[in-house]
């Protein structure tokens, strides 16, 4: 009987001819920003040569992407669907595919590299090189939410100088600690590169919650600015994701002989320091790299051991897609909001 039934079972998927996408209907969007967030039904494409073919369960809405929809600058998704984040099951593989097979649960961030689609949709297509195997302790609701901001945050700790294991006594201070990224920061830092001290800012409900993924110290934002809290010399690194103006110029004060400021651009103004001690580093993050699938494996790995953890603020269907990008724009999220197929 099993003879009878294995060569259907081993039949690759018949996929549809087309899906469901959403997409920014107008160059410039009205009040509500909400308003140019539109599905629409487009083919389902072929992988071509090194790429795959992901039946996606599950995207979210970063606010790069906020800002793309906003202002067209920051995360486009690919030709022309929004979103990066993605989780999902291969469904088909190009040629010169060979890491990956049909059946795989995946992730990736889809940025980066052409020739991609944006993750909002049925199906999207990815780079071979982009695409790693999705945590077995994530189910794929939560592993969408995860991998711009979790490659962020481990991109810059590796640039700071992390691994720190053999320095000791280690302060790490990141700037905005409730949020996508800074929640990620904040886990690496203390559970992953042995930081002794880890400082953050938040507010609200986000001083315990960041406090729970190991943060030794939270100042209220509402209150007193971060950086401005800590003594002369006391900080070892601060991580500059929230981007404020003249952030860079306070770090110079707190900052130790041999530290690092490193400032992960955004939409507050914030730049490098005009006037940089000669015995501090300043670092000027970029744009993060999506293409490697080896810093999702050990993202995988860390979130399997238990060292990573994540939190989904609000989880909406596609069809609701313009409501979790509203959501977002609301700020003061607490995690990420996830966009479910």
């Amino acid at each position: 009987m099993l003879a009878t039934f294995l060569p259907s079972l081993l039949a690759p998927a018949v996929l549809p001819s087309t899906m469901r996408s959403v997409h920014v209907t107008h160059p410039l969007c009205f009040t509500p920003f909400t308003s140019c967030i539109k599905e629409r039904s487009i083919a389902v494409p072929e992988p071509p040569p090194g790429m795959v073919l992901v039946g996606v369960k599950a995207s979210s809405v970063n606010p790069c992407d906020v800002d793309y929809v906003e202002y067209r600058v920051g995360c486009p998704g690919g030709a022309g669907t929004l979103g990066m984040d993605l989780s999902g099951v291969i469904m088909a593989v190009g040629s010169n595919v060979s890491r990956l097979k049909v059946g795989d649960a995946v992730w990736a961030d889809g940025g980066g590299l052409p020739g991609v689609t944006g993750a909002m949709a049925d199906f999207a297509l990815v780079h071979e090189s982009q695409t790693g195997l999705k945590p077995s302790s994530l189910n794929h609701t939560q592993a969408g939410t995860v991998p711009l901001v979790a490659l962020t945050a481990l991109e810059l700790m590796l640039k700071a100088g992390a691994p720190w294991s053999a320095k000791g006594n280690l302060t790490v201070l990141v700037t905005s600690g409730s949020g996508g990224t800074g929640t990620y920061i904040v886990q690496l830092a203390k559970h992953a590169y042995n930081a002794t001290h880890v400082v953050t800012a938040a507010s609200g409900a986000g001083i315990p919650y960041v406090k729970a993924l190991g943060a030794d110290v939270v100042v209220d934002y509402k209150v007193q600015d971060v950086i401005d809290a800590q003594a002369d010399g006391s900080v070892d690194v601060i991580v500059d994701n929230y981007g404020a103006k003249g952030s860079a110029d306070k770090a110079m004060r707190a900052l130790r002989t041999g530290g690092v400021y490193i400032l992960l651009p955004g939409g507050e103004g914030g730049s490098l320091s005009k006037h940089p001690r000669p015995d501090v580093t300043q670092i000027n993050f970029g744009l993060t790299n999506s293409s490697d699938y080896t810093l999702l494996d050990q993202l995988a790995t860390l979130f399997d051991s238990g060292a990573l953890r994540t939190h989904l603020a609000a989880v909406y269907p596609l069809e609701r897609a313009a409501e979790a990008f509203a959501a977002s724009k609301a700020g003061h999220v607490i995690g990420k909001v996830a966009v479910v197929l």
